[in-house]
Order: C-alpha cells, then sequence, then structure tokens
C-alpha cells in the first residue's frame, strides 16, 4: 500500500511518504487568501500523488484567532482536491495524533517530537515534520504494514479512534 501523510499548514506543511519526509512552505510571492490556497492545493497533490490513502491530521478545533478560518479553509481545499482525484483520504484528530505518539491525547508538540526522535529514529527537529511521520506510523499500524513501530498497547487504542477506510492497492489513480 503507498501511503502518504500530511500535518496541514498555511506556512508550513509536514508531509511524509515511505522513504521521505519533508516541510512545503508557500514562497513569499505566492501572497495570501485564495493564491495561497492554489499554491498549497497544487504543491501537495504532486506530494501525493498516486498514493493509494492520504492520511491527513484533523482539525484543531480549540484553535483561535485569526488564523483558524484560513485554515479551516485549506483543510476543506485539499480534501476537495483529494475527493475530485479519487485518491482515498482519512483524517486522524490531534488527540488521536498524540495518543498514538505519547500515550497521552494532551501532550505537547515538543513530547510527539521526542517521541518521534525516540520510537521511529526520526533525525530531525520539525515538529511539521514529526506529526506527518506519525500519521504514516498510524496508518501502517493499522493496516499491518511493515515499517509499523511496536507502540505499547494503550497508545495502539488511538487507532480504534479513527475512521479507517477500507483501501484497494492502486486505489488513488
Amino acid at each position: 500500500m503507498n501511503l502518504a501523510a500530511l500535518d496541514l499548514s498555511l506556512t508550513a506543511t509536514g508531509w511524509a511518504r515511505d522513504g521521505a519526509v519533508g516541510v512545503i512552505s508557500p514562497p513569499g510571492r505566492v501572497g495570501k487568501g485564495t493564491a495561497r490556497l492554489a499554491w498549497l492545493r497544487e504543491t501537495l497533490l504532486e506530494r501525493v500523488d498516486g498514493a493509494d490513502l492520504v492520511v491527513i491530521e484533523g482539525y484543531s478545533f480549540h484553535s483561535r484567532g485569526r488564523g483558524t478560518i484560513a485554515r479551516a479553509e485549506l483543510g476543506g481545499v485539499i480534501r476537495l482536491a483529494l475527493h475530485d482525484r479519487r485518491i482515498p483520504w482519512v483524517e486522524v484528530s490531534p488527540s488521536s495524533l498524540k495518543r498514538y505518539a505519547t500515550g497521552k491525547g494532551n501532550s505537547p508538540k515538543e513530547a510527539v517530537l521526542a517521541s518521534a526522535i525516540r520510537r521511529l529514529g526520526y533525525p530531525g527537529h520539525s515538529d511539521d515534520e514529526a506529526d506527518a511521520l506519525w500519521l504514516l506510523a498510524m496508518a501502517r499500524d493499522h493496516y499491518g504494514l511493515p515499517g509499523a513501530p511496536a507502540m505499547p498497547k494503550a497508545h495502539r487504542e488511538a487507532l480504534e479512534g479513527v475512521d479507517w477506510p477500507e483501501v484497494p492497492v492502486g486505489g488513488g489513480k
């Protein structure tokens, strides 16, 4: 199964695929508003092209401030783009991701990053990349794929809170 994972952000989207991880940041020339959303849509679709399933970190319902609407727009744009391309996707709540990574659904980003370094062998320092790696690890674990980390039972219970789809291999095209 060909998996991709996205930790969506307007300024630094973390992404992961088998053997690769990174952050996508729109260049300043792109601007804001719909121009930035269009750039992110096209760039992220290139990154997940050919995936059988894309795992997306869900919305943070505790977020506040002016950027909340723009982040929600990004989430909608990406979900609709995946739908239009017939690329299956699944949403993992932030608390499920944190619980899987650390055992606690309310862990700070630093704890999720530290756990990625310790459990996944992540050599970097980006919490955006770490989140994407954890999303990928969760999917591998759920589907019983090679490369899934050995996680304690309490951590693995976070998988039960995700509405995992049945995905045929090659379903992303």
